[in-house]
């Protein structure tokens, strides 16, 4: 465990996951996400996809033409994946980080806005704002709908923020005289207008390329990396970096391994959710190639570890497959750390008349692991078999395998299932 401060943390932990290769409205890439603290909606930007034409637009702008102009869409996705809802803001970036609040029921986002096109033709913001969500509407720079646009330096440039609710304070990153800073400030002030910077710093990341950042507790996570290619093959150059707001200096850096079976696999996004009191720094990947591009988080919990094992993701139902029932207890499943490694464990049992290899149940997003993860498990005892295989695979399902015609499985036990989760 590589900790040294209170609140952090621990980035070479186990890592367990929220959202599997979910779609979003769009189907470019996902550039960042955050959380919504009350109700744990997850918010994601990406880049708008070309060929859509909104409201008051007389054509249907190419992807390039959006990704110069910083065109944006945005995604509410309910934790079990669900699309709930969208928005399109048009002129205001790349979408690099995000922040949300919840001012009683009403959610707001911070974002970059201000578009300034670069010499790679790509949208950036120069400055950061504020707005409440409002599903199915599009939102543009310079509307009365949005916070007047704040900017730390009119020479500031790649700005962007983040939220970071343990400390009621606003993060601001920015490219100036040759350096990356991140600043903070005072949330509440700063939603009113009245911006006043509690502390800048310029930590030396190593090279690396950006993907994203976010705060808690006193640190500030950042994470770098590239998609899976010829050029960078797994394990890939993925990192994250734990930096000490005060000093600045790095107290931890992790190659992040984690969903080696995803396919296109560029990390996206970073953000910290509390979940059942909980603290979890979360990490995206965008995924499939070439698309639709979908969104997959993994996460880092901070929960606590009990004689060697820490809690993951608890005890969650399996919904079984048409023609199954349960066999006693109800199949369910959880993720734990057993000597940092994560493992997926099932219980209950199922009941059927399986003469073939079969689909027994489907996987919530959190257990579904990016490679299969298998194991043995007991069955009906006809003609000395006994024993049955059962696997869990990336497309959520869970299969169970060696029922035959000649010799029917009508029941299988998954309490022994125990399996490495990747």
């Amino acid at each position: 465990m590589s900790v040294s401060v209170a609140g952090q943390i621990d980035i070479a932990g186990p890592v367990g996951k929220l959202l599997h290769r979910r779609p979003l409205k769009n189907s470019t890439v996902m550039q960042s996400f955050a959380f919504d603290p009350v109700s744990g909606d997850v918010f994601v930007l990406q880049i708008m996809e070309g060929g859509i034409q909104l409201p008051g637009e007389s054509t249907a702008p190419a992807w390039a033409q959006r990704t110069a102009q910083g065109d944006l869409c945005v995604t509410r996705l309910k934790e079990s994946g669900t699309i709930a809802g969208h928005m399109y803001l048009r002129g205001f970036g790349h979408g690099v980080n995000l922040g949300v609040e919840n001012r009683a029921g009403v959610v707001r986002l911070w974002t970059e806005t201000a578009s300034i096109e670069n010499s790679k033709n790509e949208g950036f913001g120069s400055a950061v704002t504020s707005f409440e969500f409002r599903s199915g509407t599009v939102l543009d720079h310079g509307s009365a709908l949005h916070t007047p646009p704040y900017t730390p330096d009119p020479a500031a440039r790649f700005i962007t923020p983040t939220v970071d609710h343990s400390a009621n304070e606003i993060v601001v990153r920015f490219s100036l005289g040759g350096g990356m800073h991140w600043e903070r400030y005072d949330l509440t002030k700063a939603a009113a207008g009245v911006w006043e910077p509690l502390q800048r710093i310029t930590p030396a990341l190593p090279a690396g390329v950006f993907q994203g950042y976010a705060s808690h507790s006193g640190v500030l996570y950042t994470y770098q990396g590239e998609y899976l290619s010829a050029a960078n093959p797994l394990p890939g150059n993925t990192y994250i970096t734990a930096i000490e707001w005060a000093t600045g200096t790095v107290l931890d850096r992790q190659h992040i391994t984690a969903g080696p079976g995803l396919a296109y696999r560029e990390p996206e996004g970073m953000a910290v959710s509390v979940r059942s009191g909980v603290p979890h720094l979360h990490f995206g990947f965008a995924c499939e190639d070439p698309g639709p591009r979908t969104c997959t988080i993994m996460s880092l919990s901070a929960a606590p570890e009990t004689d060697g094992v820490k809690v993951l993701t608890d005890w969650r139902p399996l919904t079984l497959a048409a023609g199954v029932t349960a066999d006693g207890n109800a199949p369910q499943g959880r993720l734990i750390s057993l000597a940092g490694t994560t493992t997926l464990q099932l219980s209950g049992g199922v009941k059927g008349t399986f003469d073939a290899d079969v689909v027994i149940a489907t996987l919530p997003d959190a257990l579904t692991p990016s490679m299969p993860a298998r194991a043995n498990v007991p069955r009906n005892n006809n003609g000395g078999y006994c024993v049955a295989r059962v696997e869990a695979d990336s497309d959520r399902e869970l299969r169970l395998y060696g029922g035959r015609s000649t010799n029917a499985i009508t029941w299988a036990q998954l309490d022994s299932f125990s399996a490495v989760w990747r």
